[in-house]
């Protein structure tokens, strides 16, 4: 291809974790590719190693801040006009808003975005107002992008209903993909045959992900099998509202009901140890961890919920439950430790399902054709 592409993503870290693949296809197609998004999280100097050029934003992630939020679209604006792209991909809710409008200011030939999910704004039904102010940025802003790409179809109706799309600059992709090739199985074949069981939820410790439907239900698996272990790996985002408190998370570990591992840099080792992959989120836009475990062989359980649904076929290659419903993921779970066969068959199709439809390389592909 030849170009200049820029990606912007919320901060640092979602642009190395989601896209990196993407950022090393394009290097390797001899474009020269850029990244953007706020700084502070440690992950820069990986993005740079990947020949990448990093340009540090002022992103405010918690609200609608007027006054920041129209430095960000300066700052964007002005970026772009020195750079010059051929094409720029946003992603994430304030990059695609305010990344849009700036691109088409400054004269950018064409402006991709991904709708990552709908977020806090909308899965909290207490900020209407927020709402509405959100909606209306995104009916004006999309309007100048060439295409705008969605990870669910649940998020893509959503955005045709409301007018806030046209349904022609529009379609839908299998979330950022997963690198089959590093998430593979490790001993599929040698799966744990008897108890106890270790069960690991991986996320963002926030109460909308299920945290505390998570722990409910391992107090009930315990009654019945209480050498099951339960662990929560993920960072704590103290900028989002919905944030599980650190004495919480002390007194789950104290009781030994629940074990935070913190983050890692490297999941793989931690998921290759457990037995079930967990995740009762309450809306998502495609869960890289459900993916990240369906490639490794593992057994899923989550929600009947947007995002998670796509990712797990009921009965297939794992359990899908009712969203906040404690006592159906502990049923869900005791099932998963009685029947060690239903656990190695959900692995294997998981790992299919990952291949046919979510490996990295379908995504990549689908993004390059919409660059060209």
């Amino acid at each position: 291809m030849n170009k200049k592409i820029i990606l912007v993503s919320r901060c640092a870290w979602t642009l190395y974790n989601f896209r990196s693949g993407l950022m090393r296809a394009l290097k390797n197609d001899g474009n020269t590719v850029i990244g953007g998004g706020a700084v502070g999280d440690g992950f820069e100097s990986e993005i740079e190693a990947l020949g990448v050029k990093f340009t540090g934003l002022s992103i405010d992630k918690k609200s609608i801040n007027p006054q920041a939020d129209v430095k960000l679209l300066l700052a964007l604006y002005q970026w772009y006009r020195k750079e010059r792209p051929d094409i720029v991909h946003h992603f994430t809710i304030k990059p695609v808003i305010y990344g849009s409008v700036a691109a088409r200011l400054a004269g950018v030939p064409k402006i991709v975005n991904t709708i990552t999910g709908l977020g806090y704004v909308f899965t909290n039904k207490k900020m209407v107002w927020l709402r509405s102010i959100v909606k209306m940025l995104y009916r004006f802003s999309l309007r100048f992008a060439d295409f705008t790409f969605f990870q669910n179809q649940d998020d893509f109706d959503f955005f045709l209903s409301h007018g806030l799309v046209e349904k022609h600059k529009a379609g839908l992709i299998a979330g950022s993909g997963v690198n089959c090739d590093h998430f593979f199985p490790i001993d599929i074949l040698n799966l744990k045959e008897t108890t106890p069981l270790t069960f690991l939820m991986v996320s963002r410790v926030l109460k909308d992900k299920g945290v505390y439907e998570f722990v409910e239900a391992a107090g009930r698996v315990k009654k019945f099998f209480p050498d099951s272990e339960f662990q929560l790996l993920g960072m704590r985002d103290i900028r989002n509202p919905n944030v599980v408190p650190e004495s919480d998370l002390k007194i789950w570990n104290d009781q030994k009901l629940v074990s935070w591992l913190g983050e890692v840099k490297d999941v793989r080792p931690v998921i290759a140890d457990i037995d079930v992959v967990v995740l009762p989120s309450y809306r998502e836009g495609i869960p890289r961890a459900l993916l990240e475990a369906a490639a490794m062989g593992k057994p899923i359980i989550t929600t009947d919920a947007t995002g998670c649904r796509e990712v797990v076929d009921d009965e297939i290659n794992g359990l899908l439950i009712p969203v906040k419903d404690a006592i159906a993921l502990s049923q869900a779970m005791l099932r998963m430790i009685k029947n060690p066969g239903m656990r190695r068959s959900m692995g294997k199709a998981g790992r299919k399902k990952m291949l046919c439809k979510f490996d990295e390389k379908i995504v990549i592909d689908e993004t390059l054709k919409i660059y060209t």
